[in-house]
This record gives C-alpha cells, structure tokens and sequence, in this order.
C-alpha cells in the first residue's frame, strides 16, 4: 500500500472515531426524533389492519338567525338540520383485485343544536317560546359497498338511498347545503299566527308535510337516509342510473346527468320512489294507512366564464292510497317548486362569492292536523335570497341569508281560526368549515 493511501486510511479512522456533530443520526437528535414519532402516534387515527384504508373527513356548521313572526322577534343558535348537520365520516375502501374495490362509509351527525328536533306534539317543544333543539348525536350512515369499474357499485345499510335527494343535489351553486328547498334548517316547528295569535297546534310545516316519510320537509320529500340495498351503474356518457329497495316498504329508481359542453356546466337528476304500509320516519296518527309515491326532477345549468347559474327542481307527491287516523281521511296530492338564481365569480383574493335570489312553493302538502282542521287547498310561499363567501385557505364558507313565509288556505269547513295568517321572516348568518 502507497503512502498516500495509508494516510487516507489514517485520516478516515481519525474522522470516524470522533463524538457525533449535530449532523448524526445518534445521541439526542433521535430521542428528539422518537419523541415526535410517538407524538404523531398519539395524535394519527389507526386503521385496524394494513389492507383497508381509513379516511376521515366532515364539516362544522353553525348558524345564528333573527325571527320575526309578526308578534314575537327573538335570535336562536342552531345547526343545519338533520341530514346536512355538523358530522364526522369514517370512509375506507381497498382493493380486491384489478378492478374491484370494497369499501365502508360511517357518519355520525351532532344534533344538540338541531332547528328540526322541536317535538310537533308536546306544548311549548314545538313552538316560538322554546330555544332548545337537542336531539342528541345520530348514525346518520352506516353501510358497506363491492364496486366493480365496468359492473356498478352494490351497497347495503343505513345510507343515501337511490333517488335520495335527486333533484337538490343538482344545485353545484356552493349555496346548496346552506340553502335550498326544504325546512330542514328553517323552522317547519313554529306555530303560525292569525291576527297576532299563536294558532294551537297548527305549524308551518302543517303546509310544507310529506307523507313519504311523514315529516315536514317541504321539498324533497325523499330525503331522510334510510336502510336499504342500492345499485349504481358505471358512468356512461355522463350518465349513471341508480336502484334500491327496502325491507318490503319502498323502492325507489334514479338517473343523474353532469358534464359540460359549450361554456356550460350542467347537471340533471330525477327519481321516483315508493313507500308503502309502515312509516319510514316520522310517525303518522294512529290507524293510518300510508301509500305514498313520489316524483321529483331537477337540474342547474352554470355559464362557466361568467359565472351566471339557474337551479330548478320540482316534486309531486301522489297521495291517492294513504288514509290518515282512525277518521280514514285522505291527504291531498301535494306537489313544490323551486327556482335559485344568481352568480358565481371569484372577486377577490379569499375565494368565489355566490350572490343569489330564491322563490319556492308548496302547494297542498296539508299535514294530518289541518287536515283535520278541515284545510283542503294550501299554498306556503317562501321567498329570499343571500350572499355567500368561499375562504379556500381555510376550506370555509361565510353567509348571510334572508327567508320569508306567506300561506294561504281554503276549505269548507274550515277552523276559523285558519284564516288570515301573518307572515314571518327570518334572517340568518352562518360559517361552514370542511376538514
């Protein structure tokens, strides 16, 4: 061996026998390291195995509204209702094989601030004079799914079922869960007033009532998750057609449509569903007999360099086979619009601004207790519109709503206290945080 190299020798031994710099891998700089290894530990979701993935996701959403209903003004702290609340989602899936996935969905929904959970039948729980809301935490989903890319998605379980929402969902406005056509975060709970007088027992959504699902949602009269078996086919051509069915009380069928062409985004959705014999939701009077088929279609059509929007739907509940109470008396056949116009554009740095108008109407969606109050023609119009803020860095959207409702009702032998009702208005700011 050369000088040269033996003095290399000697200098790599000199070098390599030396206490660590702050370079190594030794020493304090890896008890720093495990220290911040078990902190990420104690603070990471675990999945219970190495095959299925587990990904966690939700929103936060909270609103603060001023009512006035002609009579009484007041402000109460609520969220969005029971299927579009603040919750938490458990989703995962893995792979079976080149092609085909299974996977699971768990969401649980906080409703100790829910606006829909007054109890219609218990006094003061159901009207203006009482704040409290709470109805608890809900599983609102709990189902798993085999999908396959070229044979469709089978799914089983408490879940969105196939024509769920199919006319809403169209709404891509980024107002849509914060704003749409049903009462689910308004106040279908509060007693309406004629002539400054709270009327017992007859509420606004006496007039806004599905007997699908024996609530009054207004619109969307299938929109309550519900046990079942669904069908998804693959998307074709922008196309995908759904099926379910339901422990022998309903089934019901879907097609959906989204894609863009021409500068235009463009979605449409329709369904048709079925419920028979039990009630699905909330309960109907002793002795009725429930038949329920409902219709619905909606679409949103979106000017993609301007930002300009239109979302319309529309449902028609065929009532003709439901009996109500011991009375046997038949509901009308109730049917509801909607229109949201408005603009989407991104004017400044913190994300998109919606500005928008809306009008709905429900027409003859007569509940159990007008009914038997002897209502038989009933128009509710809700009317209003609101602006909304994207804040992208913060997956966050601000808004500031405006509603108003008006009713008209007719029949022989009406209540006289069922005339000239009062209006009522309601102004709302709220925030809606996605993680």
């Amino acid at each position: 061996m050369s000088y040269t190299a033996r003095a290399a020798l000697l200098a790599a031994a000199i070098i390599v026998s030396q206490p660590a710099s702050a370079a190594d891998l030794g020493g304090n700089c890896c008890a720093d390291l495990e220290e911040r290894i078990a902190e990420l530990e104690a603070t990471t979701a675990r999945k219970g195995n190495r095959k299925v993935s587990l990904t966690i996701s939700g929103y936060v959403a909270q609103e603060v509204t001023w009512w006035d209903d002609g009579e009484e003004s007041n402000v109460y702290l609520h969220g969005l209702g029971p299927t579009q609340a603040t919750h938490v989602k458990f989703t995962g899936q893995a792979k079976i094989s080149p092609g085909w996935t299974a996977g699971y969905t768990l969401r649980i929904q906080n409703l100790e601030d829910n606006p829909f959970g007054r109890n219609a039948t218990t006094g003061d729980a159901m009207n203006q004079f009482n704040d409290n809301f709470s109805t608890g935490l809900n599983t609102q989903m709990s189902y798993w799914f085999i999908q396959s890319e070229t044979l469709g998605k089978l799914s089983m379980g408490r879940q969105a079922n196939a024509a769920k929402s199919a006319a809403m969902f169209t709404d891509q406005s980024g107002t849509q869960i914060i704003d749409n056509y049903t009462f689910l975060a308004g106040f279908p709970q509060f007693l309406v007033r004629s002539g400054g007088d709270l009327v017992p027992a007859v509420t606004w959504g006496q007039f806004a009532f599905c007997y699908q699902q024996g609530v009054p949602l207004g619109g969307d009269c299938n929109g309550i998750v519900m046990n079942g078996v669904r069908y998804d086919t693959p998307a074709i051509a922008g196309f995908t057609a759904s099926a379910s069915w339901g422990e022998d009380d309903f089934w019901e069928v879907a097609l959906r449509y989204s894609g863009e062409f021409s500068g235009f985004k463009v979605l449409f959705g329709a369904g048709y569903s079925e419920f028979t014999d039990e009630n699905v939701a909330g309960p109907l009077p002793v002795g009725s007999v429930k038949h329920s088929d409902f219709f619905q279609a909606g679409g949103y059509i979106q000017h993609i360099e301007t930002g300009l929007f239109l979302h319309a739907a529309y449902g028609h509940e065929d009532n003709s086979d439901t009996r109500i109470g011991v009375a046997q008396l038949q509901p009308e056949n109730g049917e509801h619009w909607y229109l949201k116009g408005g603009v989407r554009r991104k004017w400044n740095t913190l994300g998109a601004t919606i500005v928008y108008g809306d009008y709905a109407e429900y027409l003859d969606q007569i509940g159990p207790v007008a009914l038997g109050l002897g209502v038989t023609d009933s128009t509710l119009r809700r009317y209003g519109g609101g602006i909304a803020q994207e804040i992208d860095a913060a997956a966050m959207t601000i808004y500031l709503k405006y509603q108003h409702y008006d009713l008209d009702v007719s029949g022989a032998a009406l209540d006289p206290r069922l005339v000239d009702f009062d209006s009522a208005d309601f102004i709302t700011f709220g925030g809606l945080i996605n993680f």
